[in-house]
């Protein structure tokens, strides 16, 4: 195999597993890695259960380097509360149970396989079902907890701002259609929703005079001030 300049930008878009293959073969000094490449090595390493001693030797570098490298990547890779990232998450995670699910009931109903292995897959689908509505209602998704649900959105709501009341709304419709598709959408979740959407409208009626008010307390005392600089 022909040894990878680090210096080339052509070499830089090789995959990461070739350049370690070539470190461990020791056809390629790590030492004239840059300290991104040798950051993206230590990153895949330490996910494949290197520690610390056996990735210095790797790279040819001290323990300090590599926890520095670690705690850098680490901060990196640091993720904040974020309403956009959790919903992309959940939403992956329903799509793979569905594929998994699929998967195994598709096992279950083919021509091959013993009546023992059949009856495994069957009871696979459906533990991943059943888990996937268990996670599902832990995060608030469905319909066990609704009380959680109702903080969350009342959580949203104490946000001064009018985008959050639709966003409140995209969340019931969310959490409507998810019970839906599980088959968990019972009279009594129906009411739950519709009450909530009811608070919604209440609170947000609330903001809107609270707003009004607010304008027209500016106002006053605006014109109060002019009064008084027009009397000096």
């Amino acid at each position: 195999m022909k040894p990878i300049d680090p210096t080339s930008k052509k070499d830089e878009e090789l995959p990461i597993f070739s350049l370690i293959q070539q470190l461990k073969d020791e056809s390629l000094d790590p030492r004239t890695l840059p300290k991104e490449l040798r950051q993206q090595c230590v990153e895949v390493l330490w996910a494949e259960g290197y520690s610390e001693s056996p990735m210095a030797q790797i790279l040819k570098r001290s323990e300090k380097t590599i926890k520095r490298d670690l705690q850098e990547i680490r901060e990196k890779n640091a993720l904040s509360p974020n309403l956009a990232l959790a919903r992309q998450i959940i939403g992956e995670m329903l799509s793979r149970a569905r594929i998994h699910q699929g998967y195994l009931v598709r096992l279950v109903r083919s021509k091959e396989g013993t009546v023992s292995e059949k009856a495994q897959s069957e009871f696979l689908a459906w533990k991943v079902q059943k888990e996937l509505v268990e996670k599902m209602q832990s995060l608030g998704y469905l319909p066990s907890r609704p009380q959680e649900i109702t903080g969350d959105l009342y959580h949203h709501m104490t946000l001064e701002n009018e985008q959050s009341f639709s966003e409140i709304r995209t969340m019931l419709n969310e959490v409507e259609g998810a019970a839906k598709e599980t088959g968990t959408f019972t009279d009594e979740f129906k009411r739950e929703i519709t009450l909530l959407l009811a608070r919604v409208e209440k609170a947000e009626i609330v903001y809107e005079v609270e707003k009004l008010s607010k304008n027209h307390t500016k106002e006053e005392k605006g014109k109060e001030y002019q009064n008084e600089e027009g009397s000096f």
